[in-house]
C-alpha cells in the first residue's frame, strides 16, 4: 500500500476541516451563548417585573404604617431572589440593607420609587427601593455553558474531519498517488506497463477513472508517436549527410559574403574620407578664390562670371554635403540631442534663412501656427530643423513665382506633451503618383527632366524620413502632378521651459596677429586673402617645422592648423605647441580641415585644438572663429571664461555630453579642492603641484581659463618651492573656486 506523504493533499484537507471546523464551532458556540444571554435577560427583567406588581405595594403599605419587622422580612424576602446581590430601603424614616454590602462584579441596579395614596389626601412620596442584580453570575453560567457546548462541538467536528480526511485518502488520494507514480514512470520512459488502481469494479465510471483511462490513453499515445518517430529517423538518416554538406557549403559562402561586406564597408568609409578631404580641398580653392574676386573691383560682365562660379561651387559643395551626412546616418554617428527650445522660433528662423532663396524664384513664404502649441518644447532641435529646412528647401526649389506654406497643428495636447502635425504646402511642379510610393527612398527623384533641369542628390527626403522615425514619428505626402505638393510629418513633442542662453562673444574689433599652417599654396592664398580683406595680420608656415619656429619667435592671437601636413600631423603638432613653454602655449588653436567627420573631431580637441573650421573656407565662419578669438572678447565679456570653446564643445558634442562633462568638472572640484586648500597653508609642494596640475587641464579644456591659469601659476610655484608665491595665490585661488562653482551650477542648471 502507497502511504500518504504528510505534506500531501489530505494533510492539508484535514487541515482546512479542522479549520473550518473551528470557526464553525466558535460561531456555533457564539450564536448559542447570544441566546443565553438573551435568556437570562429576560429572566432577570421578569424578576423586576414581580417585583414591580407583587412587591411594591405592601412595602409602600408597611412603609406608611412604620412597620420595620415587617419592612425587614419582605427586604429578606427580595434578597432570596435568584441573582440579587442587595437590596436597600431608603426613606426619611428608615435605612435599611438586607444582602452583601458591597457586592463584588458587574451589578445591575434598579430603583423603583414608593408612593402611598392614603385614603384622603394626594400621593405622598415615601421613599425609594434600590435592587442591585449581580450580572457576575450570569456571566459565570454562561461561560460555563459555552465553555461546554465549545467542547462537545469541537470534538464532534474534530472526529468528523478525521473521518472525511479517511474517506477522502481512500476515494481519492491513494488513487491519486498511484497515478502520480505511473507520470513519473512514463517520464522515465517506461511506456509498457499499463495503469491499474486497487479498486473495485464499477458499471459507473467516476472523474478517478476518467483520469485514470486518460493516462493510459497518454501512454499509448507515446508509444505510437515513438514508433512513428522511429521510422521518419531512418527515413530522415538517409538525408543527413547531403543537408550536412549543403550546410558547410552555405556556411562556408556566407563566411565568404561577411568578409566581402566587411570589406566593402570598410572600402565605402575609406571612400567617404578620401572623398571629403580630396572633394573639399579644391573646393576650399575654388570658393576661396571665388569669395577673394567678389570683393574685387570687376566690371558687370566679369563679377557675374564670378557670381555664377561661386554659386556652382556652393552647388557643388551642398551635394557633397548631402551625401556625407546621409552616410554618417547609416553608420549611426548621428545622435538626437535632447535640449529646450522654441519650435515657434524655430520655424521661424528656418524660414528667415530661406528667404533668399525664396526671393530668387519669386516664391512667397507663408507661416500657419496652431495657437495652442505650448511656448516651449523639449526635444531634438537640430533633427527638426533639419527637416524642416529640407522640405521647405524642396517647395521652393521646386515652385516658381507661387507660394510656399508652413503649417503647424496641434493633433492632442495633455501636460506633459503634444502631438504635432508640421506640413509643408507648395503649388510647384508635383509628383508622379508612380514615384510618390518611393519618393523618401535614397536617391530617388520625381523624374528624370527634373534631374536634369534641378539638379540634386535624391538624399534630402531620404534623410528627412530617416530622421523623423527617429524621434518616433510618421512622414508622409499628397501630390498632384502639375499642381502642388504637400508633405507632412506627425510626432510626439514634449513640453519644456524656456531656458537662458549663455552669453556670446561679441564681434572683434581689433584685427588679431593670426598664423596660418597650411602645405597648399591654394589654401594659403585663400585663407590669407579673407583674413586680409578684414585686416588681420596673418603669416604663413608650409610644415610643422616652420611652424614651431614662428611659434617659438612670437605670440599668435589664432593659430589655423592643417591637421593633413606634410610628416608631422598637425594635430601632433598641435600637442607639441600645448606641450613646449613658449609664448603659444595658451594661444587659440583651430583644426582647418576637410575631415569633418564625428569621430575624426575628438581627436582633435583631445590634442587641445578649440574647434574646427572645415573646407571649403567659408567667410562667414571664419569670421565667426575669428570674433571668438578677438581680444575684443576679452574685454568687453568674462575674462574668466572662453565662451567661445564651450560654444564649440556644445555644436560638436552635444549638449547632453557637454552637461557630463560639466558635472565632472564640478565633482573634480569638489574632490580636489578641499585638499588643495589643506596643502597651501602645510606647504605641500608634491600635493600642491599633482592637485593644481590635475584640475588646472580639467578647468582649461572646459572654458574655464582664468582658474586654469592661476592653477598654472600655483603649479610653477610649488615646482619652485616657492612658500612665497604660494601664500600670495592662496586668496585670489579661493576666490576664483567659487565664481567658478557658481558658473558650473548655473550652467548644468541650464
Amino acid at each position: 500500500m502507497i502511504r500518504l506523504r504528510t505534506d500531501g493533499l489530505l494533510r492539508r484537507l484535514l487541515l482546512f476541516i479542522l479549520l473550518f471546523s473551528l470557526c464553525f464551532t466558535v460561531l456555533a458556540s457564539s450564536v448559542q451563548l447570544y441566546f443565553e444571554y438573551r435568556r437570562e435577560m429576560r429572566d432577570i427583567e421578569a424578576r423586576m417585573a414581580l417585583i414591580r406588581a407583587g412587591y411594591l405595594a405592601s412595602l409602600e403599605r408597611s412603609l406608611w404604617d412604620l412597620d420595620e419587622a415587617q419592612l425587614d422580612v419582605q427586604l429578606r424576602g427580595l434578597v432570596d431572589f435568584s441573582d440579587v446581590a442587595r437590596v436597600r430601603l431608603v426613606s426619611d424614616d428608615f435605612q435599611l440593607l438586607r444582602g452583601e454590602a458591597e457586592p463584588k462584579g458587574p451589578l445591575r441596579i434598579e430603583r423603583f420609587p414608593l408612593d402611598y395614596q392614603p385614603p384622603s389626601g394626594p400621593a405622598r412620596h415615601l421613599g425609594e427601593l434600590e435592587v442591585s442584580i449581580d450580572l457576575g453570575a450570569v456571566h459565570r453560567r454562561l461561560y460555563a455553558t459555552g465553555l461546554a457546548s465549545l467542547l462537545w462541538m469541537g470534538v464532534f467536528l474534530c472526529g468528523l474531519a478525521v473521518a472525511l480526511s479517511g474517506l477522502f485518502y481512500r476515494l481519492v488520494t491513494r488513487h491519486l498517488q498511484v497515478m502520480a507514480e505511473f507520470a513519473r514512470r512514463i517520464g522515465a520512459g517506461q511506456w509498457q506497463e499499463p495503469l491499474r488502481l486497487a479498486r473495485r469494479r464499477s458499471a459507473r465510471v467516476d472523474e478517478i477513472d476518467t483520469v485514470a483511462h486518460a493516462l493510459d490513453d497518454m501512454r499509448r499515445a507515446i508509444l505510437s508517436d515513438i514508433e512513428r518517430r522511429e521510422r521518419d529517423r531512418l527515413v530522415l538518416q538517409d538525408k543527413r549527410d547531403e543537408l550536412q554538406a549543403m550546410v558547410e557549403r552555405r556556411t562556408a559562402s556566407l563566411a565568404r559574403a561577411k568578409d566581402e561586406a566587411e570589406a566593402a564597408n570598410l572600402a565605402k568609409s575609406r571612400f567617404l574620407a578620401t572623398m571629403s578631404h580630396e572633394l573639399r580641398t579644391p573646393l576650399n580653392g575654388i570658393l576661396g578664390m571665388a569669395e577673394l574676386l567678389r570683393g574685387g573691383r570687376l566690371e558687370a560682365a566679369d563679377r557675374q562670371r564670378v557670381e555664377a562660379l561661386y554659386k556652382a561651387g556652393e552647388g557643388l559643395l551642398a551635394i557633397l554635403n548631402e551625401v556625407l551626412y546621409f552616410a554618417r546616418l547609416e553608420e549611426g554617428e548621428s545622435r538626437a540631442e535632447l535640449v529646450g527650445f522654441s519650435l515657434r522660433q524655430l520655424c521661424q528662423e528656418v524660414l528667415a534663412l530661406l528667404e533668399p532663396m525664396a526671393m530668387e524664384n519669386a516664391d512667397t513664404l507663408l507661416l500657419e501656427i496652431d495657437e495652442q502649441l505650448a511656448g516651449y518644447q523639449h526635444g531634438a532641435e537640430q533633427y527638426l530643423r533639419q527637416v524642416l529646412s529640407n522640405l521647405l528647401a524642396n517647395a521652393i526649389k521646386f515652385t516658381e513665382r507661387g507660394q510656399v506654406r508652413l503649417t503647424l497643428q496641434v493633433l492632442a495636447s495633455s501636460e506633459t506633451s503634444q502631438r504635432l502635425r508640421i506640413a509643408v504646402i507648395d503649388d510647384g511642379i508635383g509628383i508622379e503618383p508612380a514615384v510618390q510610393a518611393r519618393i523618401f527612398d535614397r536617391f530617388v527623384q520625381a523624374s528624370e527632366a527634373v534631374t536634369r533641369r534641378y539638379g540634386g542628390t535624391g538624399l534630402g527626403l531620404a534623410v528627412c524620413k530617416h530622421l523623423v522615425e527617429k524621434l518616433g514619428g510618421s512622414i508622409g505626402l499628397d501630390s498632384v502632378q502639375g499642381q502642388g505638393s504637400r508633405f507632412w510629418f506627425e510626432l510626439d513633442m514634449a513640453r519644456g521651459q524656456h531656458l537662458p542662453v549663455s552669453p556670446g562673444a561679441p564681434s572683434p574689433l581689433a584685427s588679431l596677429e593670426i598664423l596660418v599652417v597650411e602645405d597648399v599654396a591654394l589654401n594659403r592664398d585663400v585663407a590669407g586673402g579673407l583674413l586680409q580683406r578684414d585686416g588681420h595680420r596673418v603669416s604663413f608656415a608650409e610644415d610643422a617645422a616652420q611652424a614651431l619656429q614662428s611659434c617659438a619667435q612670437r605670440r599668435f592671437d589664432l593659430i589655423l592648423l592643417d591637421v593633413h601636413l606634410p610628416g608631422m600631423s598637425g594635430v601632433e603638432l598641435c600637442r607639441q605647441i600645448r606641450a613646449r613653454p613658449g609664448p603659444n602655449r595658451h594661444s587659440r588653436i583651430l583644426a582647418l580641415t576637410a575631415g569633418v567627420q564625428p569621430g575624426q573631431v575628438p581627436e582633435y580637441l583631445d590634442a587641445g585644438m578649440q574647434g574646427v573650421l572645415a573646407k571649403p573656407l567659408r567667410l562667414e565662419n571664419l569670421r565667426k572663429a575669428l570674433a571668438q578669438a578677438s581680444p575684443a572678447e576679452v574685454a568687453g565679456a568674462d575674462a574668466n571664461m572662453d565662451w567661445a570653446l564651450l560654444g564649440t564643445h556644445r555644436s560638436l558634442l552635444g549638449e547632453q555630453k557637454l552637461q557630463g562633462l560639466l558635472k565632472v568638472l564640478r565633482q573634480s572640484l569638489e574632490q580636489h579642492a578641499v585638499a588643495l586648500a589643506e596643502a597651501l597653508p602645510a606647504q605641500d609642494f608634491t600635493e600642491v603641484l599633482h592637485l593644481a596640475h590635475r584640475l588646472a587641464g580639467s578647468c582649461d579644456s572646459l572654458g574655464f581659463s582664468g582658474l586654469a591659469q592661476l592653477l598654472r601659476g600655483l603649479e610653477d610655484a610649488a615646482r619652485q618651492h616657492d612658500a612665497q608665491a604660494l601664500q600670495a595665490l592662496g586668496e585670489p585661488l579661493a576666490t576664483r573656486l567659487d565664481q567658478a562653482r557658481i558658473t558650473l551650477e548655473q550652467l548644468i542648471q541650464r
